[in-house]
């Protein structure tokens, strides 16, 4: 990698991230030696947390390690279930990591962290040596959640299409070729996962699809929890819309206390059975199942339970002061899993890095989350969450405000907007 200098990273980036104060330690500070930060993962906390290090600092060598040469964004994929949008539009490379904020990007597998050497080895038997390691694995399901389901039905007949790709393509077609009349099942998992209000958004999409091309069919969400974060606005929509509580209702919902909790699927007659016993029929049947952290975090003992525990203050690991977890892997409870939540994640553990780096005292992180979702395409909604850091490693502090329902379309309409304007900003601050 070709090394960049501190005046061309300036003039590459513009005054702008001098006003912003995103630059920062001087070329004296690091004198003694150039630290090298390594990122595991290039979702959108990975490649956040090498951008904003970058920002912070000219001097530090990063080296991200990401075994897809591309990386496809979830937000915006429901869309795609229904054909409104393309996987190729959500889909970017890491150029600009590279070109502009002089990253060495490694296209391999992360496989093994030995602490006391502070080396990461890869799949093809590469040994990184690293100062600082950030990880940003993202999750993995638990198909065994629901008996007779796993990963491989998961990339056939059964998608997920949690993970936007070509489980994504495979439920639009199903859902393009659903029978006259036909039912769609949609099962929704317990907290925490990732993009909490999705199940229900991609329902309501499929919805509205189908009340334009197969108005008899039906879809049914299978819930393992009793509430979600825009209940009240989605049931609102589902009533209004799709005629919920009706006889013909087009959505209906079951919460976990009326029976949603779905425990198996039989492949052959295409059914799913729930905690008490019902039978429900699916012609499409989309599974999504509950979530842990990577495996990549769980086989390097950085988790307890399902997820990898932190100190609140800068994110790194109860395992290792040098080794910090980011994202939908880490125990991060009250914030919801958002690749905006991994974002801002990355920038304190990056402005943590630079503190301890140059000496400075780390500051108090403050963490906020804008979250959009939409119904429809001219009804959305939006939350806007804020995370205080509460000292001696409690979890942080939340306070959120959210939408409510609203009769007035201009204000449906201006929500769906800010969501849509959302998600396009929003990837191109990550990749860009």
């Amino acid at each position: 990698m070709k090394k960049i200098t501190r005046r061309e990273l300036i003039k590459q980036l513009g005054a702008s991230a001098l006003a912003s104060g995103l630059m920062g330690a001087s070329n004296q500070a690091f004198a003694k030696n150039s630290a090298h930060i390594v990122i595991v993962g290039g979702g959108v906390g990975g490649a956040a947390a090498a951008k904003y290090m970058r920002l912070l600092n000219a001097d530090v060598r990063i080296t991200l390690i990401e075994p897809n040469p591309e990386y496809i964004f979830c937000p915006g994929s429901n869309e795609v279930v229904i054909g409104l949008d393309t996987l190729e539009s959500l889909t970017v490379n890491y150029h600009t990591i590279k070109s502009r904020y002089a990253v060495t990007v490694i296209q391999d597998r992360a496989t093994e962290i030995d602490y006391a050497n502070k080396t990461l080895k890869l799949a093809h038997g590469d040994i990184i040596r690293y100062d600082k390691l950030i990880v940003s694995p993202g999750p993995d399901f638990k198909y065994d959640a629901v008996e007779g389901y796993s990963k491989s039905l998961a990339e056939r007949d059964f998608p997920a299409a949690w993970h936007a790709g070509p489980q994504t393509n495979t439920l639009r077609d199903q859902i393009s070729a659903l029978p006259q009349g036909g039912t769609v099942l949609i099962t929704s998992p317990v907290d925490p996962y990732r993009c909490p209000p999705a199940p229900y958004e991609r329902a309501s999409f499929i919805a509205n699809k189908l009340k334009l091309t197969n108005p008899s069919a039906k879809i049914i969400i299978l819930d393992s929890k009793d509430d979600f974060v825009f209940h009240d606005v989605y049931l609102d929509f589902w009533k209004k819309q799709h005629g919920m509580g009706t006889e013909n209702a087009r959505v209906e919902w079951i919460s976990k206390k009326n029976g949603g909790h779905v425990t198996q699927i039989d492949t052959k007659r295409r059914t799913l059975t729930t905690a008490n016993g019902e039978v429900h029929k699916g012609h499409v049947i989309n599974i999504i199942p509950p979530e842990m952290a990577g495996s990549f975090t769980r086989m390097n003992g950085l988790t307890e339970g399902d997820w990898a525990p932190f100190n609140s203050l800068d994110f790194s690991t109860k395992r290792d002061k040098d080794v910090y977890i980011i994202g939908d892997s880490a125990a991060a409870d009250p914030m919801p899993k958002t690749g905006y939540i991994a974002s801002n994640q990355a920038k304190v553990v990056t402005k943590a890095i630079q503190s301890e780096l140059t000496g400075q005292q780390i500051g108090t992180p403050f963490i906020t989350n804008n979250c959009v979702a939409m119904a429809s395409e001219n009804w959305g909604m939006t939350v806007a969450e804020t995370f205080r850091y509460a000292g001696n490693n409690r979890p942080y502090e939340e306070r959120y405000t959210l939408s409510d329902p609203t009769s007035n379309p201009y204000q449906q309409s201006i929500r769906a907007e800010v969501a849509k304007n959302w998600q396009r900003t929003f990837r191109k601050d990550i990749f860009s």
